[in-house]
């Protein structure tokens, strides 16, 4: 699931700040990861899905905002961070779009390709 890889990336990157900046977003980093690990056994993954997706949010948000409160990072790499953050959730956005559609939504006619052919 694209939202379990997000997560992870995202607890990752959080693993790699400096350990000063780390404290401040540990909650979201954990609620984070404990709402991916809870996200595997649920039989009904859509509501799970979702928390974890606005978690993951969350957690995005503050790293890129731990990031433009270091003296040390410049505006390009908190430019950068955060481009990069908005990209993987918009992606994430995008499997939930067409997660939402079913599966063989495409060969009945909807999707990019039949966009092209309109």
């Amino acid at each position: 699931m694209l939202g379990i890889q997000l997560a992870r990336s995202l607890y990752g990157r959080w693993r790699r700040m400096p350990a000063g900046s780390r404290g401040g977003i540990e909650r979201l980093a954990e609620d984070v990861k404990q709402r991916a690990l809870d996200l595997r056994g649920e039989l009904d993954p859509e509501p799970a899905g979702r928390e974890l997706r606005i978690a993951s949010e969350r957690l995005a948000d503050a790293i890129v905002d731990t990031a433009a409160a270091d003296p040390d990072a410049s505006e390009i790499e908190v430019r950068d961070l955060r481009a990069e953050l908005a990209n993987e959730l918009e992606r994430l956005a995008e499997g939930d779009v067409r997660a939402s559609r079913g599966p063989g939504s495409r060969a009945r006619g909807s999707g990019a390709a039949a966009d092209d052919k309109a």
